[in-house]
C-alpha cells in the first residue's frame, strides 16, 4: 500500500509480542501490518497470537506505528481524518521494528528472524537469522540502526543467546542489501544469565549524544533493579563500539561491564524513546499489580523498585517518581490499563498530523485498548483515549 522510501515517513513506535506468565491470554495467531493515516499518517501492526502479548514501540523518522493485540482483528476507533490500509502480513511474533534511514522496514521476530519490508512486501529471506532462545518472552527482542548506517551499514540488535548459556547479548551486523554479511556478528554486550523467562527488556535505540541505550528487565528477581553488580533491571549505555563511555554515572564505582548501568530500579521497562530533536527521554515501566509508569530519563536515577511501585508512598529523596502513572482499576475504562507497551514522540521535520500532536508523546495499554497523549509542553497532562479495538475481555 505504501512505498517503503517514502518522503512521507514521520515517527515510528512499535511494539513487542511476548508469552510469558505476567499476562496470558489464548489467542489464535494472526499477524497484520495495518496504516492509519491522516492523508498519510499513522503506521499500525496488529497481532492475535496465542500467548501473551506486550508491545514495544520504537522511535524513527517515520509514520506512528502501534500494534494492538487482538482475540480477533477489529475496526479500530480512530480521529476524524484517519484512515486504515494494510502494508504487509505474513509476519510470525513479532516482537520490534525500526525504520532503515533508506527507508525500509525491519521487524523482528521471536524466533529469530530478521524481516525486511520493502516497497509493501515482505522480503525473502530473512536478513539473518539468529539462533535464539524463544521461550516465553525470551527471543529476537530488538533493533537499532547506527547513526551513520547510510554509511557503515551497520545495525544493531538484541537477543537471547543459547551459548555458552542461556543470556541476553547486544550484538551489531554490517548490511549488504536486504541481506547481513555472513559472519559478521560483532558481539557489543553478553548480559547476565537467565533464570526466568520473563522480564527480559530488550529496547535498544541511539540517543541524540550518539550512544546506545539498553533497556533491561529484572529477570523477575527484583532484588536485581537495586545493585550494581549486575546489567539487570537497568539502563545501559555503551558506545556503538561495545566500549563504555567513561562519563556513564556508575563508572568510578561498579566494575567490568556493570560501568555501563545509566540508571537503575526499573521492573520490566519493554519499551522507551527519545523525542527528536526535545531532549527528552521516556522510560516505559511496566508495574507488577498496581501501577504503570513513565519515567523521566535522567543519568543516575534510580527509580525505586522494588520498594515503589508508581510513585513512592513517602517522596523519597533517593528515588525518581514517575512523571505520570496509571492504575490497573478504576471506573473510566480509558484511564485503566494493565501494561504500558509503548510510546513514541511525534516530532517529524515535517509532518501531517495536525498541529496540535506536535511535540506530544503517544503511549498505549496492552489491556485498556487505547492509545493515549502527554504532552510535555503542557506539563506532561495526559489526554485522549483512542481506541484500538473494540473491548471484549478484562479478566487478567
Amino acid at each position: 500500500m505504501i512505498n517503503a522510501a517514502s518522503p512521507e515517513k514521520e515517527i515510528t513506535l512499535f511494539g513487542q509480542a511476548f508469552q510469558g506468565a505476567d499476562r496470558a491470554r489464548p489467542a489464535r495467531i494472526m499477524t497484520r501490518v495495518r496504516i492509519l493515516s491522516h492523508e498519510i499518517g499513522l503506521l499500525t501492526s496488529e497481532v492475535c497470537r496465542s500467548v501473551d502479548a506486550f508491545r514495544r514501540f520504537k522511535t524513527a523518522l517515520a509514520f506512528v506505528v502501534v500494534l494492538c493485540v487482538e482475540r480477533c482483528l477489529v475496526g479500530a476507533t480512530l480521529p476524524a481524518g484517519f484512515t486504515e490500509a494494510l502494508v504487509a502480513s505474513g509476519l510470525s511474533y513479532p516482537t520490534a521494528m525500526e525504520f532503515a534511514p533508506d527507508g525500509r522496514l525491519f521487524v523482528c521476530q521471536q524466533s529469530g528472524e530478521l524481516r525486511v519490508i520493502k516497497n509493501s512486501g515482505l522480503m525473502t529471506p530473512p536478513f539473518v537469522t539468529l539462533p535464539v532462545d524463544s521461550f516465553a518472552e525470551r527471543g529476537l527482542l530488538g533493533i537499532a540502526f547506527d547513526p551513520g548506517f547510510l554509511a557503515n551499514n551497520f545495525l544493531y540488535v538484541y537477543y537471547t543467546a543459547t551459548t555458552p548459556t542461556t543470556h541476553n547479548r547486544v550484538s551489531r551486523f554490517t548490511a549488504n542489501g536486504d541481506l547481513a554479511i555472513p559472519a559478521s556478528e560483532f558481539v557489543l554486550l553478553d548480559l547476565n544469565d537467565l533464570n526466568a523467562g520473563n522480564h527480559n527488556g530488550g529496547a535498544i535505540h541511539f540517543g541524540l549524544d550518539g550512544k546506545l541505550y539498553i533497556a533491561t528487565g529484572d529477570n523477575a528477581v527484583s532484588a536485581n533493579s537495586q545493585t550494581l553488580s549486575n546489567l539487570l533491571g537497568k539502563m545501559l549505555r555503551i558506545n556503538s563500539d561495545g566500549s563504555i563511555p567513561a562519563d556513564n554515572p556508575f563508572y568510578n564505582v561498579a566494575g567490568g561491564d556493570n560501568r555501563a548501568i545509566w540508571a537503575l530500579g526499573l521492573r520490566n521497562p519493554f519499551t522507551f524513546a527519545f523525542q527528536p530533536g526535545g531532549g527528552h527521554m521516556f522510560i516505559n515501566d511496566v508495574g507488577e499489580s498496581t501501577w504503570e509508569e513513565i519515567d523521566e530519563g535522567v543519568a543516575g536515577s534510580n527509580y525505586g523498585w522494588p520498594a515503589c511501585e508508581g510513585a513512592c508512598d513517602w517522596p523519597d529523596p533517593d528515588f525518581r517518581d514517575p512523571i505520570f502513572q496509571y492504575g490497573h482499576s478504576g471506573l473510566d475504562p480509558n484511564t485503566v490499563g494493565c501494561a504500558i507497551v509503548g510510546g513514541a514522540f511525534y516530532n517529524p521535520p515535517g509532518g501531517r498530523f495536525p498541529s496540535s500532536f506536535v511535540g506530544v508523546y503517544f503511549f498505549a495499554d496492552l489491556c485498556g485498548d487505547w492509545i493515549r497523549m502527554l504532552d510535555p509542553a503542557q506539563g506532561n497532562a495526559v489526554s485522549g483515549s483512542r481506541r484500538t479495538r473494540r473491548p471484549q475481555w478484562r479478566s487478567l
